[in-house]
C-alpha cells in the first residue's frame, strides 16, 4: 500500500460535471415517466410495440454509452502521443 500515490480530492470541475449530469438524469427520468403510452417502434428492419418510457430510457443510455466510448478513445489517443 505504500507504493500507491496519494489520492487527490475531486476537483471543482469534476464536481460541477457530476452535479450537471445528475440534474440531466433527473430531467430525463421525469420526462420518461410522464410518457408511458404505447407506440410502434421501428429500427432498420425491426418493428415492435413498446412503451415510450422504455424507448426514452434506452435511447438515453445508448447516448451516454456512445459519449463515454468516444471520450475514452480520445483520451487513449492523447496519452499515446
Amino acid at each position: 500500500m505504500a507504493d500507491q500515490p496519494p489520492t487527490r480530492p475531486p476537483s471543482r470541475h469534476n464536481q460541477t460535471r457530476l452535479v450537471v449530469a445528475l440534474i440531466v438524469a433527473v430531467f430525463i427520468l421525469v420526462f420518461a415517466l410522464q410518457n408511458r403510452h404505447r407506440t410502434r417502434v421501428s429500427f432498420l428492419f425491426l418493428h415492435w410495440d413498446g412503451r415510450v418510457v422504455y424507448v426514452i430510457i434506452v435511447s438515453a443510455l445508448a447516448g451516454a454509452l456512445a459519449t463515454w466510448l468516444v471520450q475514452r478513445t480520445r483520451r487513449r489517443g492523447r496519452t499515446r502521443e
